[in-house]
């Protein structure tokens, strides 16, 4: 069986493939034997299982008619997927096959298949790409940066004694708390007792500088703004209503930087300290640098996709995402009301996130592969090979993949992959050595 042409047909909303697909005369009867040799087991009367004559065959199942369109259902059954998959087609939707003529014995069978697909699209540019990145070695700033955090890491707080100490941006105050929202008291926040680090995010900007300027003692009651820095809130519009009561004023203390400190790291000395420090920074970079220069250069490259992707398509790739993230849940051990609760979120803000990162993903695809047509670029069998891994489990996994017909899938992600890798080899890159 072999796909005779491909037809991509786009009628402004969505784009399908239409596939002709042709048997030959033998592959029609090799199914036609395989489709009477099931019908041979049956009980007819007269005849022993295997033994009945073909025209008697047939109107077992209604006649001849009814016996060929039970071939051509074998045979597509039995050959189609296969011939689709070879094709490199992949619908995103059941595909509708049509058969304009009956299959009959000795002669070549064709029909149809056709079915909604990934959206072929195009860049505005195809230049190389310019991205900015930082330094591939740890650079001073970095590693004095690193020892600030090491340092804030063993803080230790010291209370402020000064009974008329005002807190102000910097400290830390125990406080008593009680949150509530149309008169109703936040879950977990119910005059419970908390450190709040004033300007450090421990509550919202809104809420902290309602406390500057309190002293230890003070019992507070004020409307705030729970936002975050992008505008959004877990707890929807409004102000929320919080009643606070300090108990105490800390300070932040960090260690010095010294033998004591470095010893308490497990470093020999301070000059150890910066050189462990140093090399661990140009480690992570190892690893961490070429994962972030690939997600640039991707960044860059979807800015550049001329128009808005089909929202069929979008769609067909929110449902993904929902799956993904349904089924990550469950790894976690946990369901959606669940996590929404503890992380609260409202079921609006969520549908809009999936929403964002599908049309995200779809933008990637068709930014993808506009980039391998227009390069003329081509995967080998050895980069499908490279997909899976040459443990036991890797080749059986590629086995389960050839038996369900899905390698196309596997091919259009080695096509994905070695996109990526050229756009990464060939991006312009300008190195800014910037915090």
């Amino acid at each position: 069986m072999r796909v005779k042409d491909i037809a991509r047909e786009d009628d402004g909303e969505k784009q399908e493939i239409v596939l002709t697909i042709t048997a030959d005369a033998d592959e029609v009867d090799a199914a036609a034997d395989r489709f009477f040799a099931q019908i041979a087991q049956r009980d007819i009367p007269g005849f022993r299982k295997g033994k009945a004559p073909r025209e008697i065959l047939e109107q077992q199942v209604g006649g001849h008619a009814n016996a060929m369109g039970g071939v051509a259902e074998q045979l597509i059954n039995d050959e189609a997927f296969a011939a689709i998959d070879a094709s490199d087609v992949i619908f995103i939707d059941e595909p509708q096959f049509n058969v304009d003529e009956a299959a009959e014995l000795g002669q070549p069978f064709t029909f149809t298949v056709s079915g909604p697909v990934v959206p072929t699209m195009e860049l505005t540019d195809y230049s190389p790409i310019e991205i900015e990145m930082p330094p591939a070695e740890a650079t001073d700033a970095e590693v004095e940066q690193f020892i600030e955090e090491l340092r804030d890491h063993y803080h230790t707080f010291e209370t402020i004694e000064d009974a008329d100490h005002k807190a102000e941006m910097g400290d830390f105050v125990m406080a008593d708390i009680t949150i509530t929202q149309d008169g109703k008291v936040i879950s977990g926040l119910n005059n419970t007792g908390r450190l709040i680090g004033l300007g450090e995010g421990t509550m919202p900007l809104s809420f902290d500088e309602r406390v500057v300027g309190s002293k230890v003692g003070d019992d507070l009651e004020f409307d705030f703004e729970a936002k975050a820095e992008d505008g959004t809130s877990p707890y929807g519009d409004g102000n929320l209503h919080a009643r606070v009561k300090v108990r105490e004023i800390r300070k932040q203390i960090l260690p010095e930087l010294d033998a004591e400190f470095a010893a308490k790291i497990g470093c020999a000395d301070v000059d150890d300290v910066y050189t462990q420090v140093r090399r661990n920074i140009n480690e992570e970079k190892a690893k961490e640098l070429p994962h972030l220069k690939a997600d640039r250069v991707i960044d860059k490259l979807v800015e550049r996709l001329d128009g808005d992707v089909p929202l069929y398509y979008v769609d067909f790739v929110r449902q993904d995402v929902g799956r993904e993230f349904m089924q990550n849940l469950e790894r976690q051990g946990t369901n959606l009301q669940q996590w929404m609760l503890q992380n609260s979120i409202d079921g609006d803000k969520m549908k809009e996130d999936v929403l964002v990162e599908a049309a995200r993903r779809a933008a990637i695809d068709c930014a993808l592969d506009a980039v391998y047509r227009h390069d003329e670029l081509k995967i080998t069998d050895a980069d499908v090979d490279a997909m899976f891994d040459e443990s036991e489990e890797g080749r059986a996994a590629r086995q389960e993949w050839e038996r369900a017909h899905r390698m196309a899938d596997v091919r259009k992600m080695a096509r994905q992959q070695k996109t990526t890798d050229h756009l990464v080899d060939t991006a312009v890159v300008t190195i800014v050595d910037a915090e």
